[in-house]
């Protein structure tokens, strides 16, 4: 059995750009972030499946940090704007940066 990746609910808001060349450019913030991965919650369609490029920002981290990944779930309601997903790093060892801001992210 493999050992889960403790999430993290940041303390101050972390935005995310979601890239996907067929589908554009779309934005969302981070519910809660780990070094596995990310749920997001945004308005846009992203199918379970589909690989993401993601530019995350930081509070007060003056670059954004890029991330690759690939939905793993999805649920909400596109009525009331409320669509969550799981996205899965890929590589699954992430960078080293992102790795550091996950913790901070924790403790501020």
């Amino acid at each position: 059995m493999s050992e889960r990746a403790v999430r993290i609910v940041p303390h101050q808001a972390i935005t995310v750009a979601i890239e996907n060349p067929r589908r554009g450019r779309s934005y969302g913030v981070v519910a809660n972030i780990s070094g596995g991965g990310a749920c997001l919650l945004t308005d846009a369609t992203l199918p379970v499946g589909e690989s993401l490029q993601l530019e995350l920002s930081f509070f007060r981290e003056p670059q954004v940090v890029p991330a690759t990944g690939r939905v793993v779930w999805s649920s909400g309601n596109r009525d009331i704007g409320a669509l969550r997903y799981g996205v899965q790093w890929t590589p699954a060892d992430g960078n080293p940066r992102l790795r550091s801001l996950i913790e901070r992210a924790g403790t501020t």
